[in-house]
């Protein structure tokens, strides 16, 4: 089957009657040549080029950006807290002014009106 047909013959014939050569054929180029002052290279594989993506990722994080961006999170956290107690406080101040003082007697609704009177300031209800 292989000798009649020359489309799948593996060995290449050299000469015009159909002869094959014993040695190589050395018409065909070598895909690399043989160099001792540069070793052959290869391309890198699929993990250690995920690995040196991942390195140089974390390399261009220098680790004062790092805490400075950790620092303006914490600070950033810290405002809104403050700002939610101070909503809380003028919450507070809110319900104490509109407190019913009808059934306060009256050193209560002395105590009751100069701290109204500072809410008022503060806050300028």
């Amino acid at each position: 089957m292989g000798a009649s047909n020359e489309n799948s013959s593996k060995r290449a014939k050299t000469s015009s009657s159909g002869a094959y050569s014993s040695s190589p054929n050395l018409d065909t180029p070598l895909s690399y040549e043989y160099n001792s002052t540069s070793p052959l290279k290869r391309p890198m594989g699929q993990k250690a080029t995920k690995r040196k993506g991942k390195a140089e990722a974390n390399a261009s994080e220098s680790p004062s950006n790092v805490v400075q961006d950790t620092w303006n999170k914490k600070v950033a956290c810290m405002e809104r807290l403050t700002q939610c107690k101070e909503d809380e406080m003028e919450f507070k101040a809110i319900q104490l002014l509109s407190k019913d003082t009808s059934m306060m007697n009256d050193s209560q609704r002395d105590i009751h009106e100069k701290y109204c009177n500072k809410l008022n300031k503060k806050y300028g209800l």
